[in-house]
């Protein structure tokens, strides 16, 4: 029994610093300039200039960008960064949620976000996928 609360304690802990982090805006990495828009299957169904989502199964975050570009319209390439662990770290993304902008013909990453959406946020994402 102590054990189990011991390992509890821990998984607490480590969830309260890296909520903290998150909340001081600290982040491990910058979000890419470029992406292999082949490599990651955006192909001609999603349009001129798509959308990649890499996301985490335990992201709420990530869910609520699947559940707002959804509802908006906006076709996007989900890459679970747990079963893609390769196409994440061939892109350099090491948190979750990373929602990029793409030009499919140079892989150019038009905008990106690496936080939670807002309506500004998706509005943003719509205007540059109807460019």
């Amino acid at each position: 029994m102590d054990r189990i609360l011991i390992v509890l304690g821990l998984i607490a802990f480590v969830g309260a610093v890296l909520a903290a982090s998150r909340l001081r805006g600290r982040r491990d990495a910058a979000l890419p300039a470029r992406v292999d828009a082949a490599g990651l299957g955006l192909d001609a169904a999603h349009g001129d200039t798509a959308v990649v989502a890499f996301s985490g199964p335990l992201c709420h975050a990530c869910q609520e960008w699947g559940s707002e570009l959804e509802g908006a319209g906006i076709p996007y390439r989900r890459v679970d960064v747990l079963k893609e662990a390769g196409l994440a770290r061939a892109h350099g993304v090491t948190t979750t949620p990373v929602v990029l902008v793409v030009e499919r013909a140079s892989g150019a990453v038009l905008e990106g976000f690496d936080e939670g959406p807002d309506p500004a946020k998706v509005d943003r994402v719509r205007e540059l996928v109807l460019i």
